[in-house]
């Protein structure tokens, strides 16, 4: 099969699709690859370290998508994207439909296979593609609330952890999931004051006996949420419907009964945000002020680590990308249950329920 890796043009996404180490990989089992020029000089690889496992360089974009079969990439396609992509192409990618109507028409259109990274599903129903950047967007969403914690930058000008005499921040984590629970550790580890939310009573059990002791759980309610609000320095929202929009637990009218300077941290904007005032950012402007309220909403919060987060992306989707190489995407979505239900489109037909459900569409299963 022929692989195409295009360089990522969302504002400041660093990361590349696929690494050297993983291109080898598929160069060795017979595969062309192309990765488009300088694609993966901001995570650390130089076009030469491509070239040197058998890889060819493309000079431009479209290049990339006229010639490959199969696209890997890190982020959605955007519009100048769109045009490029072509009938029955395959894309392996994060695409986050049901925050994005404008992406998901496009797909429909280009009649693309649109396989995405966040909805492969292992049977006991992880997310294996999506934990390794969850991992990654958890721990910083923890390091880039601190930041903007700070006074210079809009925030109450709270150090997170405290001095001895100085009581630490607090911080209300919502959703115990992969996202949440390493936020729960890293601010832990800082010495912060934490409170973990779920609704997953046996979750909040598991959290309370792995999470080190100035972590907290909370069966979550909007009752008890607000009444956790007055006092709360930073909150991270990181509840995760797979597939499908999140849902807003912080509401605007909620914004009224925390402090000015208190910093929310969404990092369920791919899926369209957990608090009602959020709307995406980017890293070079991530912040914005509601309320007196400050609101980080980046929507690629692991691309300012690109190095350490192409190489775990790579670990996670290597094996997938191998597999549909070999095997077709077919075959392989047929033989390998992890992968079938991350079929989002397949040429014009809405192939995963919910995403179908948020804009009203027609939902057609793939394999029946």
């Amino acid at each position: 099969m022929i692989i195409g890796v295009p360089k990522e043009i969302k504002n400041n996404e660093n990361r590349v699709g696929m690494t050297p180490s993983g291109t080898a990989e598929l160069v060795k089992r017979g595969h062309q690859v192309y990765i488009q020029h300088t694609a993966g000089i901001n995570s650390g690889f130089p076009d030469e370290a491509y070239e040197a496992v058998g890889a060819k360089i493309l000079p431009t974009i479209e290049d990339v998508y006229a010639t490959a079969d199969m696209i890997v990439k890190v982020k959605e396609p955007i519009a100048p994207e769109y045009n490029l992509i072509r009938k029955g192409q395959l894309l392996f990618t994060y695409f986050h439909f049901a925050s994005d109507k404008e992406l998901t028409l496009a797909m429909i259109a280009n009649k693309s296979i649109c396989l995405a990274y966040e909805t492969v599903e292992n049977p006991d129903r992880s997310l294996p593609l999506l934990i390794p950047m969850s991992e990654v967007a958890g721990r910083m969403s923890v390091q880039e609330g601190a930041r903007f914690l700070e006074k210079p930058q809009g925030g109450k000008g709270i150090l997170l952890g405290g001095v001895p005499g100085v009581k630490p921040a607090k911080v209300l984590i919502l959703g115990g999931g992969i996202v949440g629970t390493n936020a729960a550790q890293m601010a832990a580890g800082m010495g912060a004051d934490v409170t973990i939310a779920d609704v997953n009573l046996a979750r909040l059990r598991y959290l309370s006996e792995v999470l080190p002791k100035n972590v907290k759980t909370l069966y979550s309610s909007e009752l008890r949420i607000k009444k956790e609000l007055p006092d709360v320095d930073l909150i991270i929202g990181s509840v995760l419907i797979p597939g499908d929009k999140a849902p807003h637990l912080i509401t605007r009218s909620m914004l009224s009964m925390l402090q000015p300077g208190t910093v929310l941290v969404d990092v369920a904007i791919d899926q369209g945000g957990c608090f009602e005032t959020s709307h995406p950012t980017t890293h070079s402007e991530p912040t914005y002020v509601v309320d007196g309220i400050v609101h980080y909403a980046v929507a690629n919060i692991p691309g300012a680590v690109p190095y350490t987060s192409t190489l775990a992306l790579t670990n996670a989707t290597l094996p997938y990308v191998i597999a549909l190489a070999n095997k077709g995407w077919e075959k392989a979505c047929k033989e390998i249950p992890s992968l079938q239900p991350g079929l989002n489109i397949v040429e014009g037909k809405v192939t995963y329920k919910a995403v179908a459900d948020v804009f009203g569409l027609r939902y057609e299963p793939v394999f029946l």
